[in-house]
């Protein structure tokens, strides 16, 4: 029964990490829907558990969250749009609370390189469907957002992050053998990175290699500085701006808003419309930025309540700049984040929420490092300090079509390891008897 019940898990993490390379159809959440059915069983059968510390942070901030949820919109939990946008991360991350328990022996590393084809193979159909349907002006007009190349994902910001992570498992195969075929692939890979105009996506990319060779030479000390940096830059921009949304971002009118879109308050403060490209800029700066500071300023301990970011505008109640929370009576679900995953957890969850997340985040670090040098563990390493990077512009960390190929890839990585552990403790024991 056991075997059978862990022969099903992998087939459906391969089904699940295969399916990574779309959100129109929905493959990649199989895995997150099999572990939540499997889980309850698994615990009441268990008398006692050796649980991972990044496990046990990960169920802290899952309690926390739950809790959150059923305070502040209890109806949430009924509705498919809240798992979808406000409450992704149970998909993204549901797998970590069940897989850690279980090891299994397979070809970790052969399940990976068709997974490379397997992706360069459909973005590549994609990328020449798209060059005939905009007449080839995805290689030219980048003016035009029609021509942004984005897979079969919704967004580019979505097939952006996610081809930046194929691209990263590319290069990391690459830098093993140094074959033609893998750099054939990284040409294509690049392409349609670049294609994509995703610049957080690339901004990711470079980081999570720098990190990653930072990390080879025994200089990790480094990557704090560089972190710190990036925290004090974005600190002094939201210094300036945040008093821009306070005066034209905050109490904009609906009506203007729903005719004109961000440009409602985008042509007050900035005088006139902008391009796409900066229009997406100054709405981070201006909007989606200071709206998740303001949220935390004004709930610094507990934040404004799970999935609180797009309920706007925000009716504040309880007390002030201490404990609050979203009053507002309409509760969308729709992807109007913070773009960025820190404060848009600080906005929401305050930092009781964060503190909790960056200790389970901090131990996956951990626990990677102390893992052997192979192919699956560097990969790994590259995307998460991927998307850790990605996540100072994005709203990353929880999304799906960025963070279940790595969630899906560390949940492969760690069945591996665990069996490997075991048959080594096994041949230990013989050894010693």
């Amino acid at each position: 029964m056991v075997i059978s019940v862990k022969k099903v898990i992998v087939i459906c993490l391969l089904i699940g990490l295969f399916g990574t390379v779309t959100n129109y159809v929905f493959l990649s959440p199989l895995p997150s829907l099999i572990s939540l059915l499997v889980l309850p069983i698994f615990l009441i059968r268990q008398s006692q558990l050796a649980v991972p510390r990044y496990v046990f942070y990960l169920y802290l901030y899952f309690i926390y969250s739950i809790v959150g949820v059923l305070l502040y919109n209890p109806s949430s939990l009924i509705n498919f749009g809240f798992y979808r946008y406000d409450g992704n991360f149970i998909i993204s991350y549901t797998p970590l609370l069940l897989i850690p328990f279980f090891a299994y022996n397979f070809p970790v590393e052969k399940a990976f390189r068709w997974f490379l084809l397997f992706c360069t193979g459909i973005n590549a159909l994609a990328f020449v469907a798209t060059l005939l349907l905009t007449r080839f002006g995805i290689l030219y007009n980048w003016s035009n957002p029609e021509n942004y190349f984005h897979g079969l994902f919704k967004s580019t910001n979505g097939a952006g992050g996610f081809i930046s992570i194929i691209l990263s498992l590319n290069i990391v195969f690459y830098l093993k053998e140094r074959t033609r075929r893998w750099l054939i692939l990284i040409v294509l890979n690049t392409i349609f990175l670049l294609a994509t105009t995703s610049r957080g996506s690339l901004l990711g990319l470079l980081a999570g290699f720098s990190f990653f060779f930072l990390l080879r030479v025994n200089k990790a000390y480094l990557i704090k500085w560089v972190l710190l940096v990036i925290v004090l830059i974005q600190s002094g921009i939201l210094y300036f701006t945040y008093p821009l949304y306070v005066k034209y971002v905050r109490n904009v009118d609906l009506e203007a808003f729903s005719k004109l879109g961000a440009n409602a308050y985008l042509g007050p403060a900035f005088g006139g419309a902008t391009s796409t490209k900066s229009a997406n800029l100054l709405i981070r700066l201006i909007d989606t930025w200071p709206r998740a500071v303001d949220g935390f300023i004004h709930s610094p301990i507990f934040g404004l309540g799970f999935g609180s970011i797009n309920d706007i505008p925000f009716y504040y109640g309880g007390w002030p700049y201490l404990v609050s929370w979203d009053t507002q009576s309409y509760k969308p679900f729709n992807d109007s984040h913070a773009h960025h995953s820190y404060l848009h957890i600080l906005g929401e969850q305050g930092l009781v929420g964060l503190g909790i997340f960056l200790l389970f985040w901090y131990s996956i670090y951990i626990y990677l490092k102390k893992g052997p040098d192979t192919v699956v563990r560097n990969f790994l390493l590259v995307s998460y300090f991927n998307l850790s990077i990605m996540s100072f512009t994005e709203h990353r960390i929880t999304s799906p079509s960025n963070a279940l190929p790595f969630v899906i890839t560390l949940c492969l990585y760690i069945l591996k390891r665990n069996y490997t552990k075991r048959q080594n403790r096994t041949v230990t024991m013989d050894l010693v008897q």
